[in-house]
C-alpha cells in the first residue's frame, strides 16, 4: 500500500509540473463534484444493488485490461465461482481502447456505450454499492493476482472468444494484401515501447524493450516457413525491411478490426508485458512472454511460456541473483521510481534468449520439445522462488528452457543443481 501511495503521488506531481496548478485544481474540483453526487444518488445506488445490478468496473481505455478482465470475470462466472447478479459495464467509444473487442463482448455483457448514460450508472456505482471491481485480476499491485488461480482452474476448456465467420473469411483477405501467401501461418510480435501511452511512461518506462532484439527469433519464424507481423501503433521505431517481417504496426492497412484478427488468428503471439497479448490469450493463441516484469509476473496458463528481465545492481556492480530478487521486495516492483531509487536497471532480454523462447514455443507447438532432466531440475529450482504473495504464485506457464540453462549462474548456491 505504502508504495502504491507513493506512486500515486509521484505521478500526481509529475502532471503537476507539466500542466500547473490549473490542471491540479480543476481535477481536485471534478473529485469533489463527483463524490457530492454520489451521496445525494446514494439511495438508488442501494435500491439497485439490493435488486442484484452490478457495474463490472474495467479499465477498458488499456486494451489489456478490456481483454483479460473481461476474460477473466466470464471464466469466473462460467465456473460457477460468481454470485448470480444483473451484470453491466460501460464504455463509451472515445474510452474504450478497442470498439471492435467490445463487440464480442456484447455477446455475454450487456455494454452501456452512450455518454451520459454511462456517467451516470457509474456515478450511482461509484464506491460500494453495485460494483464489482475487476481489477482484481491483473491490477492489484501487490499480492498474487486472480487471473492466475482462475485460468488454472479453467485449464483445457475451450477459450471463450472464437473469431466470427465474418472476421474469420475478412481477415483471410487482408492477411494475403499484407503479402503473405494462401494459408500461411504466422506469429504477431509486440514489444513495448513508450509512444502508446506516453502520459504513464514517468512510472511504467521500464517495461520497455527494443524491437530489433526480436529480429534474431523473427527470422528463425521465416526460416520455418512462417511470417512475423509487428504489432504495436505507429509511432513506435520503424523495422528495417526484413524478408517476411511486416511492419503492420506502420501499414495502411492497420485497423481496429484487423488489430483483433491478427491476435486471434495467430499461431502464436511473441510479446512482452504488455496488453496486448492478453488480446491472443482471450482467444486461446499461447503467448510467449519476454522482458517480463515485475521478474515475479509469468505466463497466464498452461500452454504459455515466459522468461523476466535481469536486474542489474548499480551498487553492487553485477546482476542480482534469483534468490536475491524473490527474497526482496525487488521481485515486485510495481514502478519505474522504485527501480531508481533502488539503484536496479532492468536488463531486457537478449536477441538470444528471445530466440530460445521462440524456437521453444515453435518445437512445443510442432510437438518435438522435449524436457531434458536438466530443464526439469532448472524449472522447478525457479518456479520455488515462487511463494504466496507473489504476483504469479500459483502460476501454470512454464519459465523458457533455455533462458534458465543460460543463467544458471543466477539460481545461487542450489544443490539440487
Amino acid at each position: 500500500m505504502r508504495a502504491h501511495l507513493e506512486a500515486f503521488y509521484y505521478v500526481i506531481l509529475e502532471r503537476w509540473r507539466q500542466k500547473g496548478w490549473a490542471w491540479f485544481f480543476s481535477g481536485l474540483a471534478r473529485r469533489v463534484v463527483i463524490e457530492l453526487l454520489w451521496l445525494v444518488f446514494l439511495p438508488v445506488s442501494l435500491l439497485g444493488h439490493l435488486l442484484g445490478y452490478r457495474w463490472l468496473y474495467a479499465q477498458t481505455w488499456h486494451i489489456g485490461h478490456l481483454a483479460a478482465d473481461i476474460d477473466t470475470f466470464l471464466k469466473e462466472s462460467r465456473l460457477g465461482l460468481l454470485s448470480k447478479r444483473r451484470w453491466f459495464l460501460t464504455a463509451p467509444d472515445r474510452l474504450t481502447a478497442n470498439v471492435h473487442l467490445l463487440r464480442y463482448w456484447r455477446e455475454f455483457i450487456p455494454v452501456v456505450s452512450d455518454p451520459l448514460t454511462a456517467f451516470a450508472l457509474e456515478l450511482i456505482s461509484w464506491r460500494w454499492f453495485m460494483k464489482e471491481d475487476l481489477t482484481r485480476y491483473i491490477s492489484k499491485h501487490f499480492g498474487t493476482q486472480d487471473i492466475y488461480r482462475i485460468n488454472r482452474l479453467w485449464g483445457d476448456r475451450s477459450p471463450i472468444l472464437r473469431l466470427n465467420k465474418e472476421d474469420h473469411a475478412w481477415v483471410r483477405e487482408e492477411l494475403e494484401s499484407l503479402g503473405l501467401k494462401k494459408d500461411q501461418w504466422f506469429v504477431c510480435v509486440h514489444v513495448r515501447e513508450g509512444s502508446y501511452f506516453p502520459k504513464n511512461e514517468p512510472i511504467q518506462s521500464h517495461r520497455n524493450a527494443s524491437i530489433m532484439n526480436t529480429v534474431l527469433a523473427m527470422k528463425e519464424i521465416v526460416r520455418r516457413g512462417g511470417a512475423c507481423i509487428r504489432m504495436g501503433d505507429p509511432g513506435m521505431t520503424p523495422l528495417p525491411p526484413i524478408e517476411g517481417v511486416i511492419d503492420y504496426a506502420h501499414h495502411s492497412a492497420k485497423s481496429e478490426r484487423l488489430d483483433i484478427a491478427l491476435c486471434a488468428q495467430a499461431r502464436f503471439f511473441l510479446g512482452c508485458t504488455s496488453g496486448l497479448s492478453f488480446v491472443s490469450a482471450a482467444f486461446g493463441v499461447p503467448v510467449a512472454f519476454a522482458n517480463m516484469i515485475p521478474v515475479e509476473t509469468l505466463g497466464i496458463r498452461r500452454h504459455d511460456l515466459s522468461m523476466p528481465k535481469l536486474l542489474w545492481s548499480e551498487p553492487l556492480n553485477r546482476h542480482l541473483r534469483f534468490d536475491e530478487i524473490f527474497n526482496s521486495k525487488a521481485s515486485g516492483y510495481f514502478f519505474t521510481y522504485q527501480y531508481q531509487k533502488a539503484g536496479i536497471l532492468p536488463e531486457e532480454n537478449s536477441p538470444e534468449d528471445i530466440y530460445d523462447i521462440t524456437v521453444e514455443m515453435l518445437d512445443r507447438l510442432d510437438g518435438c520439445f522435449y524436457e531434458k532432466p536438466e530443464d526439469h531440475r532448472l524449472q522447478a529450482a525457479y518456479k520455488a522462488f515462487f511463494k504466496p504473495g507473489h504476483y504469479s504464485y500459483g502460476s501454470d506457464a512454464n519459465v523458457c528452457a533455455g533462458f534458465l540453462k543460460r543463467h544458471k549462474d543466477l539460481f545461487g548456491n542450489n544443490p539440487t543443481l
